[in-house]
């Protein structure tokens, strides 16, 4: 069993210490990529950390890969995710122009009455605002962290995608298997009503044996449609999330797992830091931290240069000759002084919005830790009731056999042979079933750990000896 409750002790420090000494000026924070890469080959250069260290691929699908491949190129809800994540690198770019000085060239020609020109004007103006309380920095770091954040909601956008286009496709084999378990159903009935029907010919049993048998038969029909419809249901909704007509065309290989490898023991504490929705959320509390710090800094007197170049002549080609040009420079020193407190008020807000966030954060930390013990719990729970669920299935389908050959032979009555049928049929279907819950409960636990059983490629945590 993993031992991360005593994680739970730490989020109030975690969330309400650490973050309120976040470093503002934290130089880690990352710089926006080249944007002029598309959303598509972000996508393809990033395939592998959708999956975070390949868990998925540990499952040996040939088929399960090549169709998450498909659902992550063509995803609408990924290609919007990314073009938000750009957009957030392109606003990034935009705060940080402000450490830059600003330039700004103007030309004016004036013409007589005649509509003879008589003058040209060209000016050049440039500004430099001085960065020296830290404000611009604050908020191209703020640009910065929202565009972390950003990358990391295209991580867990994908991340989640793919758990739940994994999920999906177990659900869709389990549908399969359970449409092969009602046809088998059908065939023995119709085996179970040939039986009865001699029976009943020879004037061995009278006709309320048949009566049940034909109407066992007709329910095991009715749940073959069943079974058939729910299949092409779930295989349409495999070709809609990979983008393609939902024609239930698509080919389903694969099995569920019958065994499953052991949950790891001696997990270190921070691995949930790679989860890409703790790491979104803690670059959005760097974010608003920046925003605040910025918003008080706004208080503090600015200091900028101005200076303006500008030359005007009564022909065109003299414009750029520096014998003519007027230069004026001028430092500026600018103090808000009175706004009717909205400078002040839209600090302390700012300041408010950020103890919230810790709280979010904290509320975040929460729930990834409650999604890891609730899915660890019931990774057990479902250990056992694949063995218990198997072994009864198993003697079911044994008792429906016997009770079949002592009914062709008189020996028990018709009703004994149609109950061990439905014992039978049953409990090959709950097995089924917890198969699949059990699958699906593990990808919900990768999903919640952020990735496989490894912190990283390098470092393997110890597998518990006994376990599946």
């Amino acid at each position: 069993m993993i031992k991360l409750r005593t994680l739970a002790l730490t989020v109030s420090v975690i969330a309400l210490v650490g973050c309120a000494s976040i470093p503002i000026s934290d130089k880690n924070l990352p710089k926006p990529i080249d944007m002029a890469q598309s959303w598509a080959s972000l996508i393809k250069a990033d395939k592998a950390s959708a999956v975070q260290d390949g868990w998925l691929y540990d499952m040996n699908m040939p088929e399960l890969n090549a169709f998450i491949d498909d659902v992550l190129q063509n995803s609408p809800n990924i290609k919007a995710v990314s073009h938000r994540m750009v957009a957030s690198g392109y606003d990034a770019r935009a705060a940080g122009a402000g450490f830059f000085p600003r330039l700004s060239a103007n030309y004016k020609a004036s013409k007589s009455k005649g509509g003879a020109a008589v003058g040209h004007s060209l000016g050049l103006d440039a500004s430099w605002e001085l960065d020296v309380w830290g404000k611009l920095a604050s908020s191209s770091g703020a640009a910065d962290a929202s565009y972390e954040e950003a990358m990391n909601k295209l991580q867990n956008a994908k991340f989640s995608l793919v758990a739940q286009a994994a999920q999906a496709w177990f659900d869709a084999i389990a549908a399969e298997r359970q449409h092969d378990l009602a046809l088998r159903t059908v065939r023995s009935y119709e085996g179970t009503y040939r039986i009865v029907h001699n029976r009943y010919k020879r004037g061995l049993i009278k006709g309320l044996d048949l009566r049940r048998a034909i109407s066992a038969l007709e329910e095991a029909k009715s749940t073959l449609s069943l079974r058939k419809a729910e299949l092409g249901r779930l295989k349409r909704q495999l070709e809609t999330l990979s983008g393609h007509y939902p024609a239930a065309a698509i080919k389903i290989a694969g099995k569920l797992p019958d065994e499953m490898s052991a949950v790891p023991v001696g997990l270190p504490s921070d691995i949930l830091e790679r989860r890409p929705d703790i790491r979104a959320a803690k670059a959005r509390l760097y974010a608003v931290g920046y925003r605040s710090d910025s918003a008080y800094k706004g208080l503090l007197p600015s200091f900028s240069i101005t200076a303006r170049g500008s030359n005007s002549t009564e022909f065109f080609g003299d414009l750029l000759k520096f014998d003519n040009v007027f230069w004026n420079l001028i430092g500026n020193i600018t103090q808000p002084i009175f706004q009717g407190g909205r400078l002040l008020n839209s600090a302390k807000a700012s300041e408010a919005r950020f103890e919230a966030e810790k709280q979010e954060f904290a509320k975040t930390l929460l729930r990834a830790f409650k999604e890891v013990e609730d899915a660890l719990q019931n990774d057990q729970s479902y250990m056992k009731r694949v063995g218990h669920t198997a072994k009864a299935a198993e003697n079911a389908m044994i008792a429906e056999k016997v009770a079949l050959d002592q009914y062709s032979r008189g020996l028990v009555p018709i009703s004994t042979v149609l109950q061990t049928h439905r014992q039978s049929l049953g409990q090959q279907g709950s097995l089924i079933r917890i198969k699949n819950q059990r699958i699906n409960n593990r990808i919900r636990l990768h999903l919640a750990l952020g990735g496989n059983f490894k912190k990283n490629q390098n470092k393997e945590i110890q597998v518990q000896e006994t376990g599946l």
